[in-house]
């Protein structure tokens, strides 16, 4: 079972999407399709399963009977269909019966409630609009499927469970997807297109990052070393035409000398063709990202005096009408630290991100941030752009230059005339690098992030890596993908039941404690010790500040209430020291 593409190339209305594609699927690939926004992967998928067609090249199926499954979890749906309509129209096509008991369990199969079977698909979340559309993967008859970003709006709980059902296949699988968790649990080859080739690397993704790495190093020896013979054919050549122009002026009548200059006329011609040849086939130097602008996003940062504990929550209580998010959720922020913000779809991942920035008000318990505190807040929605501006325009802002502006914006892969561009005809992923670049100069001291990574192709994943890395300040960020989440956060935040556990260590070091939760079967210590202890300086801290406001003449009414408040904090400190 293979399917062989042979110099494929295609154009969309006399512009050139991609040209001199080869390669081949065979029986136990599973290939992550990976490139830049734009350079057609989408495109070459469905030219792949027969859903577009080319201007040249071949595409052989063998056997020719192969029937190719492509699946876009972005395909336009009748948003007023029933769930049980949308599955009913995939049955169509599909062996299995229309048995109500049948939707039931394929719906629990992706981790839906059976009773949205009845609910009008307009009305799901992302996540849930991205499971029905996957069920078509489990009831469809095919020889080869592909997938285009599956793992769009997915809780991880949902992507892991989607990587189980792929690895389990035994057919040839295509994916296109910026999630590199996802390509390294999932994929044995990568393809790398670009407009002008398809490169094939053996392995997942961190595998083909390698390989990538060692002909980076071997490109840049290699151009390196044709750089020094350009430069000594360069310096060879004009020391013989130097020499040619005095000897023909002195040659006169003298035929040894003319003899002479003929041979270095004829060692001159190949030097210059060699050196035609060498500059004509140089090895292309690889392109490299700039360097975050280090001193300009940490401007504030680096001589501010903000306190150890900036901020906490506690005993919080969340419902929308009946439905409980959250209940006495609690967990402390400390000055440095970037938080990730993990839970299923619908747990209330947004809403609490939402509550710390104070749009959100209608809640019960205590929600503090440090005065000095400053936030700045990116939305799914990219509501800070103004749409009609260019790109620099929006990056306007007081006591920043307009080289600072350019520089961090090549950071984030804006050059030259790019910058001028109006936003409103940006791609998604672009107007998510602009929006971050704006929140980087706007001076604040705590970033709180809603799913930034989204709609970014990977080049612009890593670019942003790099910067928020960087970045001293603070974080707090949802997101879905596994590699930025554990590049990125040094805490995980994880709603669950209701409540919040702050795990006071990285993505992988929280993955390795929950698997040996989840095998030994009981709570670890280590968390809840230092969280206790977290807890006890946190409250050392309110009471020294109640001390002080005792310290001064306060009305009686007032007196009352800090005596109160000093008592209460004073007994719980004595509750959670007798549980170290």
């Amino acid at each position: 079972m293979t399917i062989t593409i042979k110099n494929l190339y295609k154009d969309y209305k006399g512009i050139m999407v991609f040209k001199n594609i080869n390669c081949k699927l065979n029986s136990n690939d599973r290939i992550g399709l990976i490139g830049g926004n734009g350079v057609g992967k989408t495109t070459l998928c469905k030219i792949i399963a027969g859903i577009e067609n080319y201007e040249c090249g071949a595409i052989v199926y063998s056997p020719s009977t192969l029937k190719v499954l492509y699946l876009n979890t972005n395909e336009n749906i009748n948003g007023e269909l029933t769930v049980h309509d949308v599955l009913k129209g995939f049955l169509s096509s599909s062996p299995y019966s229309l048995e109500e008991r049948f939707l039931k369990s394929l719906l629990y199969k992706t981790g839906l409630k059976e009773d949205l079977l009845k609910e009008r698909f307009k009305n799901l979340s992302g996540g849930e609009k991205t499971k029905v559309l996957l069920c078509r993967a489990y009831i469809m008859d095919f020889n080869v499927l592909i997938l285009d970003e599956p793992t769009n709006h997915l809780d991880i709980t949902a992507i892991k469970s989607l990587e189980g059902f792929i690895t389990s296949l035994n057919i040839p699988v295509i994916l296109i997807s910026h999630d590199r968790y996802f390509l390294d649990n999932t994929c044995n080859k990568i393809w790398c297109l670009n407009n002008n080739s398809l490169k094939e690397y053996k392995g997942h993704y961190s595998s083909y990052k390698i390989q990538l790495h060692r002909e980076v190093l071997a490109s840049t020896k290699a151009y390196n070393k044709e750089e020094k013979e350009i430069t000594s054919l360069k310096s060879m050549i004009e020391d013989r035409k130097t020499w040619f122009h005095k000897a023909h002026k002195a040659a006169g009548k003298d035929d040894n000398l003319r003899a002479h200059s003929k041979k270095h006329i004829a060692i001159l011609r190949s030097k210059e063709k060699q050196l035609k040849k060498l500059e004509e086939n140089r090895t292309e130097l690889p392109s490299k990202v700039l360097s975050p602008t280090f001193n300009l996003i940490n401007k504030n940062l680096l001589d501010s005096k903000l306190p150890k504990h900036i901020g906490y929550i506690k005993n919080l209580n969340k419902s929308f009408g009946n439905r409980t998010l959250l209940k006495d959720a609690s967990f402390n922020i400390k000055r440095g630290d970037k938080i990730a913000l993990l839970g299923d779809n619908g747990c209330g991942k947004t809403t609490l991100l939402k509550i710390l920035i104070g749009e959100d008000m209608d809640y019960s318990g205590e929600v503090y941030l440090n005065p000095s505190i400053k936030i700045s807040y990116f939305s799914q929605g990219l509501n800070s752009l103004d749409e009609e501006k260019s790109i620099v325009d929006n990056l306007l802002y007081e006591n920043v230059t307009l080289k600072d502006i350019r520089n961090l914006l090549a950071s984030f892969l804006f050059k030259g005339e790019d910058v001028f561009k109006t936003v409103k005809n940006l791609s998604m992923g672009e107007k998510s690098r602009v929006a971050l670049s704006k929140l980087l100069l706007s001076n604040s001291n705590f970033l709180i992030l809603d799913e930034i990574t989204n709609y970014m192709d990977i080049e612009s994943k890593e670019t942003i890596e790099e910067v928020l890395k960087e970045y001293k300040g603070n974080i707090i960020f949802v997101s879905h993908d596994r590699y930025f989440t554990s590049t990125i956060a040094t805490k995980i935040l994880e709603i669950k039941d209701l409540n919040t556990v702050l795990y006071p260590y990285n993505y992988d070091e929280y993955i390795k404690t929950s698997k040996e939760l989840k095998e030994n079967n009981h709570k670890n210590s280590y968390v809840n010790s230092k969280e206790i202890k977290d807890n006890i300086l946190m409250l050392q801290c309110e009471i020294a500040f109640l001390s002080g406001k005792l310290s001064r003449s306060l009305d009686e009414e007032e007196k009352i209430e800090v005596n109160n408040k000093f008592l209460e904090f004073s007994k719980e400190i004595s509750i959670l020291k007798s549980m170290l």
